[in-house]
């Protein structure tokens, strides 16, 4: 009678043990999976925003070259119209990134400067949408009109492509002469290198939770052997 109440007592023992063990490799496995989600969110986070930064700051200085053209026809050295013209060429020359560039539209959507579609020029924008309908020229003037710059997300092709692809632009406005300038990046790197770094930590995250659940295992099974379960 005696050893059966021992061994029920074990019994228990070891399955209290086996339960407080199980439950936190479970809560360890979660915190693990909390973690790693907050790293991918951060990180995609900061690179977006690193990306708007540089976009804003590059459409600034090219603002400020518009601005320069127009200080010339103030200052008398030009026409409003030579100016227009001589601002609207330095802009179309401008790149960065290799394939980045600035265009020029004003605020009745008509199309002002584009280096790469050209055949836009002196067009109106107002029913140009992405695929997923946005009228992403009417997006930009509404930006302007009421907060006078900002960011607008869309689906635009890359030069030389037809499919649209994900892309943020800033926006600016340059009241003097009723345009709007701005520039855009591509942002589906960003998402290609989420869903990489997705993958990796979800290998890295399987690996660890193997690990744990096998040590958690082997342990509870030692200490129970131990104690004679």
């Amino acid at each position: 009678k005696y050893k059966t109440v021992e061994t029920e007592d074990m019994n228990n023992r070891g399955m209290t043990l086996h339960g407080k063990l199980l439950a936190m490799t479970v809560i360890t496995l979660a915190a693990l999976a909390a973690l790693f989600t907050v790293l991918l969110i951060n990180g995609k986070s900061q690179m977006m925003d690193d990306r708007q930064a540089k976009v804003r700051n590059l459409v600034e200085v090219a603002h400020a070259t518009l601005a320069h053209y127009e200080q010339q026809a103030r200052d008398g050295k030009l026409s409003a119209d030579e100016a227009k013209k001589a601002a609207a060429t330095a802009v179309r020359t401008m790149r960065y990134d290799k394939i980045e560039y600035f265009w020029i539209n004003d605020l009745n959507d008509t199309m002002v400067m584009h280096p790469i579609k050209p055949e836009l020029e002196g067009k109106k924008l107002d029913q140009i949408k992405d695929k997923n309908g946005k009228f992403l020229f009417v997006e930009f003037n509404q930006v302007v009109k009421t907060k006078g710059a900002g960011f607008v997300d869309y689906l635009w092709p890359k030069p030389g492509a037809e499919e649209g692809v994900p892309k943020i632009s800033f926006v600016m406005g340059f009241e003097p002469w009723g345009w709007v300038i701005g520039s855009g990046i591509y942002v589906d790197d960003v998402e290609a290198k989420f869903r990489s770094d997705a993958i990796k930590l979800l290998l890295w995250g399987l690996a660890i939770g193997a690990f744990i659940a096998i040590s958690s295992f082997l342990l509870s099974t030692n200490v129970l052997r131990t104690l004679g379960g």
